[in-house]
């Protein structure tokens, strides 16, 4: 029941953040978890928006948990060896989806965002 509320809470809310490391990268990457679609990250010149509209997207990114999904946003994962585990699939143009995701190793504005209701602090990032 915690968890189905959790998974509400984000496709209710839109969140929005700059990204430094994509500056210069346009596009748009579904984010689901099993067969159910949790959002949309939109990346437009670094800017990123989460929303939970259904338009066409560049690539999707399937977890195998919401943690998991938690954790590439915080970027947190290493998207190679999260699909080397068989815990993220991409479909469509995995290339962008690698340089989104890795780009969000590098500096991810979504380190304290409370998507569990407990904000992570840098230091402890892989």
């Amino acid at each position: 029941m915690e968890s189905e509320e959790q998974e509400q809470s984000i496709t209710d809310r839109r969140w929005e953040a700059d990204a430094p490391a994509l500056t210069g990268i346009n596009g748009r990457m579904r984010l689901t978890v099993g067969t159910t679609s949790l959002g949309v990250l939109v990346i437009d010149d670094g800017h990123l928006t989460l929303t939970d509209d259904e338009s066409p997207v560049d690539v999707t990114v399937t977890c195998a948990t919401r943690t998991d999904l938690i954790k590439l946003l915080r970027g947190e994962l290493n998207i190679v060896v999260a699909a080397l585990r068989g815990v993220v699939r991409q479909r469509g143009d995995r290339a962008f989806g690698a340089k989104i995701l890795l780009g969000l190793r590098a500096e991810s504005p979504f380190v304290h965002t409370p998507f569990d209701g407990t904000p992570v602090d840098a230091e402890q990032r892989l």
